[in-house]
């Protein structure tokens, strides 16, 4: 008997020192007896480029990689609410420039431990790797300086603050951690852009080991790919079920948007964002007895992304890239962007103004003032701007010339998704009817992505997400950082260094507002930073914001634990979906 105590003791104790999971939310696992297995299908409008989140600039790599890791901070899909992920919880120090983040008791899906190594060997190499294609360094520079990282213990890991950080919980959620044992001299630490050739589409699917949901099985090129559950995925449901339900979730690779569509009214794909011209006809389906259900959300979430339109202020035209940095010219560009058109007819009325770029639903940094800022469509004062830049009709020929008689001529670069498609073709509709001749370069996404990123384009529409906390998106709106394409050289190539004497006065002021902005801890001064911020966007218009495309998205009525609720939002996350 007194050995039976002994085992039952030795079993408690055990049981307490294994560390609980993460409990998900009733909000994303309503379902009381959810099934498990099967596989969800949805889709990628591109092929990958990589599948290193950090070494590459592609939203199709960001999707699949967002499924296969995680980190420190999670951030709930639907709230955007913070909350704790790898680190299950962390302590501040009194003035705030130190936080010890206490790891979750994880393991990667290949049943090594997680630990700070990890974590620190992710920040050094990666995440604050400022030759890493798609690094975060600028989110971990604050003042100048980068936060320091600093094993604790296997355990523990602690971030050394320059200064207080009041966005650093947001950024953290964006930085997804690398497992160190699969990584660790696959590259060359000396040639630290090295690190961009890590896990790419032919790296042996063995390699890809991760902490989130689902782990990469296979990729069949320009097709699919393939992901597999996590066994040791860290979050269970509100019953204790082990997520995900999902044995296999497949993206198909499907570019041309009619016939993805056509996929998905015939059951093939699960859920799926919606075209705003589609809405009107699937949701009537839907209410025929569609197998089907059509949601529509206000746009709070980063995706869709605010379309806005880019000069190349380095342009390889020198004619170009002067009139380009002429704030009347862009301000000329603006009075000819019809958004109420755009909204109308490429959106089917879908859609908001895109903010600068911050959303009016998003009411901790939205500044309203710039609506008395921004111009509205009106082709008089857009021509009286152009004769006031000197760009004249002096053939009266229709089209303006430059003084020395040449003919402005500009290239508008746009990928081949029907909204950039139709978009360009409303602008340069509008650009000829104010007498400037325009050609249509329209390319595959992952094409535009690498001219954009190259600097080879004159004019351009992209679309860059937003972000509840504009420090997420310092990287782009930022002058001297290294997704602030239109005007490269506001930065030096070699070291990433932002070069101060090539900006313009207002460039230098959103710089400085954005460093004081990221370490401000009053909400309410940290407020009036990114005010300014959006109020200069708007007036000197480094590019032009068209509008924002309401949150649509359809599902297969199959999937369980997909909803829409009283507030609005429409709850979907892969890891808690299930096939009913």
């Amino acid at each position: 008997m007194k050995r039976f105590f002994s085992m039952m003791l030795l079993v408690i104790l055990a049981t307490a020192l294994v560390a609980a999971p993460f409990v998900e939310d009733v909000l994303l696992t309503p379902s009381t007896n959810p099934r498990t297995g099967g596989r969800l299908y949805m889709t990628l409008d591109t092929a990958p480029q990589s599948f290193n989140f950090y070494g590459t600039l592609d939203n199709a790599a960001y999707t699949v990689m967002g499924q296969m890791l995680s980190g420190l901070i999670d951030e709930h899909p639907v709230t955007s609410e913070l909350r704790p992920g790898l680190a299950e919880s962390w302590t501040v120090s009194e003035d705030g420039k130190e936080v010890v983040f206490h790891l979750r008791d994880v393991k990667w899906s290949d049943d090594t431990p997680f630990t700070a190594d990890d974590v620190i060997f992710t920040m050094e190499n990666f995440v604050m790797n400022r030759f890493a294609e798609g690094n975060s360094i600028a989110r971990f520079t604050i003042g100048g300086e980068l936060v320091k990282w600093e094993k604790v213990d296997e355990r523990n890991v602690k971030a050394i603050l320059p200064e207080p950080y009041a966005a650093f919980y947001r950024v953290l959620a964006h930085a997804y951690i690398y497992p160190k044992h699969i990584h660790e001299g696959t590259f060359n630490a000396e040639d630290r852009g090295s690190v961009n050739k890590v896990w790419l589409t032919n790296s042996p699917v063995e390699k890809f080991v991760g902490t989130g949901p689902y782990i990469i099985e296979q990729y069949i090129t320009d097709q699919k790919v393939i992901m597999r559950r996590n066994p040791n995925f860290w979050k269970v449901d509100v019953y204790g079920n082990q997520l995900p339900y999902f044995g296999k979730v497949e993206y198909l690779i499907v570019r041309d948007s009619q016939v993805k569509l056509a996929m998905f009214m015939s059951g093939q794909i699960d859920y799926m964002p919606v075209d705003g011209r589609d809405f009107p006809n699937l949701k009537q389906r839907e209410l025929a007895g569609g197998p089907f259900k059509i949601f529509l959300a206000e746009p709070t979430q980063p995706t869709p992304s605010p379309v806005h339109i880019s000069f190349n202020w380095d342009t390889a035209n020198p004619q170009l890239a002067e009139l380009f940095k002429n704030k009347d010219f862009r301000a000329a560009v603006e009075f000819v962007v019809d958004r109420d058109r755009i909204i109308d007819e490429v959106y089917n009325g879908l859609a908001v103004y895109g903010g600068v770029p911050v959303l009016p639903a998003n009411r901790d940094f939205y500044n309203p003032n710039i609506e008395d800022i921004r111009r509205s469509y009106n082709p008089t004062e857009a021509k009286k701007l152009l004769d006031n830049v000197g760009i004249i009709d002096r053939n009266r020929d229709g089209y303006r010339q430059f003084s020395d008689g040449k003919r402005v001529e500009i290239v508008i670069l746009a990928s081949n998704s029907q909204v950039d498609q139709d978009i360009a073709y409303i602008l340069s509709q509008d650009l000829e009817d104010v007498g400037i001749k325009v050609h249509l370069s329209i390319l595959e996404p992952g094409l535009t992505g690498q001219r954009f990123g190259a600097g080879d384009f004159e004019m351009g529409i992209r679309a860059f997400g937003n972000q509840p906390d504009p420090q997420l998106r310092k990287a782009i709106w930022q002058p001297g950082t290294h997704l602030y394409y239109w005007h490269r050289t506001s930065r030096n190539p070699d070291t990433n260094e932002p070069i101060f004497e090539n900006m313009q006065d207002w460039e230098l002021r959103v710089f400085e507002l954005f460093e004081l902005g990221q370490v401000e801890m009053d909400h309410s001064i940290r407020r009036t930073y990114y005010d300014e911020w959006q109020e200069i966007y708007a007036e000197y218009l480094p590019v032009i914001f068209v509008c924002k495309g309401m949150n649509l998205s359809a599902a297969n009525i199959f999937l369980g634990n997909v909803e829409q609720h009283a507030s609005g939002l429409v709850s979907f996350a892969t890891w808690t979906a299930f096939r009913k």
